[in-house]
């Protein structure tokens, strides 16, 4: 059995690669959570899952979509419409 022992610029190098493939990673999903908006009017919310406004006010009525209203204005956040989509998402085999 041999032992290899790292220098210095050899740890450097690997530290450095899996820095790089790291942020690779995660840059593109931390960019798009920063750049969004955080709350989406009824108009985004319908673009976003694709439907229709009665069956946005569907889900508003089931309780399966958390909305926030202020008068007649309605809104609903992002997260809570990604987490919408994450709890009906089919997997595959």
């Amino acid at each position: 059995m041999q032992a290899y022992i790292y220098t210095e610029e050899d740890l450097e190098k690997i530290i450095a690669k899996i820095t790089e493939q790291t942020v690779k990673k995660v840059m593109p999903d931390v960019i798009r959570k920063a750049t969004r908006p955080e709350w989406l009017n009824t108009e985004e919310a319908k673009e976003i899952l694709k439907c229709s406004t009665r069956h946005l006010q569907y889900l508003r009525d089931t309780k399966q979509l958390p909305f926030s209203q202020n008068g007649r204005t309605i809104r609903y956040h992002i997260d809570d419409i990604e987490a919408f989509l994450n709890r009906h998402k089919v997997e595959s085999k």
